[in-house]
C-alpha cells in the first residue's frame, strides 16, 4: 500500500472520530434527516476542504510505505481507537504534517496536506486557543461591542444602550470561530487553484477576517441597542442571517482573490 493512500485513509478515520461528538449531538437533538441537512453541525467549508485535501493527496504519485510510516500509523491508529476526539484531532494533525514535510513545494501532495492541516484549525486548534486564551479573546469582542453600543464593558459584560441590563459575551458568541473559517477557506481556495500566495491574497484574507468580525459585532451590538428583540437577534433567525452573510462574504471575497487561477485537483 502506498504511503499517501494509507495516510489518507487514516486522516478520514481521524476526522470521523473527531466529529463523532458533533454528529451524535446533532442526530440526538434533531434526528438523522435534520442533522444531515445541517451537515451535522460541521461547516460546509470544512466538508469541502476535507474532500479537496484528500483528492489532492490521493492523486499525488504513489510512494511505498516505509517501516517508519507503519510505526507512525500504528501510534496514531491507537490514538484514534480511544473514544477521545481530541486525541483523534492530534493524530489527524500529525499525519497531515507528516505528509506536508515530505512533499515538494507546489506539488499536489503539499497543497492537499496544507488543506488537511487547515481543516483542523476551526475543528480543533481554534477551540484549543479559545480554552487557553478565552478571557483575552472574549474581552476583545466585548470591547468592540461596548464601543458600538456606547457603554463601558466590565470583563465580558456589556451594558445595554438604555441601561436596562447587560449581556454576557459567551464563547459561542466569539468572532474567533469565524476567523478560523476564513483561514480554512483561503488556504483551501489557494491550494485547489495555483497553490501560490501573494500579497493581494493575504490582504484579502485579512480584510475578510475583519469583515466577519464586523458582522458578528454588529449582531451583538443590535442586542445591546434592542434588548427587547433578544430572542430574534440571538436566536435561530439572527444566527441564520449572520451565518449566511458570513458564508456569502467568504465565498465572494475568496473567489475574487483566486479568480485568475485555474482549479487543479491533481
Amino acid at each position: 500500500m502506498s504511503r499517501t493512500m494509507l495516510f489518507c485513509g487514516l486522516v478520514a478515520i481521524g476526522f470521523a472520530n473527531g466529529i463523532s461528538g458533533s454528529v451524535f449531538s446533532a442526530v440526538t437533538e434533531g434526528g438523522l434527516l435534520s442533522a444531515a441537512l445541517n451537515t451535522f453541525d460541521v461547516s460546509v467549508f470544512v466538508w469541502l476542504a476535507l474532500v479537496a485535501g484528500l483528492l489532492l493527496v490521493g492523486r499525488s504519485p504513489a510512494i511505498g510505505a516505509s517501516r517508519g510510516d507503519w510505526a507512525l500509523v500504528s501510534l496514531v491508529f491507537i490514538a484514534m481507537l480511544l473514544p477521545v476526539p481530541a486525541l483523534s484531532w492530534l493524530a489527524y494533525t500529525i499525519l497531515a504534517l507528516s505528509l506536508l514535510v515530505r512533499s515538494t513545494s507546489g506539488s499536489a501532495l503539499r497543497r492537499g496536506a496544507a488543506i488537511l492541516i487547515a481543516v483542523s484549525i476551526p475543528m480543533f486548534w481554534a477551540r484549543v486557543a479559545m480554552s487557553l486564551f478565552n478571557d483575552a479573546i472574549l474581552a476583545a469582542d466585548a470591547t468592540l461591542a461596548a464601543w458600538a453600543v456606547g457603554s463601558e464593558r466590565n470583563g465580558n459584560l456589556v451594558p445595554f444602550a438604555d441601561g436596562s441590563g447587560a449581556m454576557w459575551i459567551a464563547p459561542g458568541c466569539s468572532s474567533f470561530t469565524n476567523i478560523s473559517l476564513v483561514i480554512l477557506a483561503f488556504v483551501g481556495l489557494v491550494n485547489v487553484t495555483s497553490g501560490r500566495w501573494s500579497s493581494s491574497k493575504l490582504g484579502l484574507a485579512v480584510l475578510t477576517c475583519a469583515l466577519v468580525v464586523l458582522i458578528n459585532i454588529t449582531r451583538i451590538s443590535l442586542i445591546g441597542y434592542y434588548p427587547g428583540q433578544f430572542e430574534l437577534i440571538h436566536g435561530q433567525v439572527g444566527a441564520d442571517v449572520a451565518g449566511w452573510l458570513t458564508a456569502l462574504l467568504i465565498v465572494v471575497v475568496g473567489f475574487f482573490a483566486v479568480r485568475r487561477d485555474a482549479i487543479t485537483l491533481g
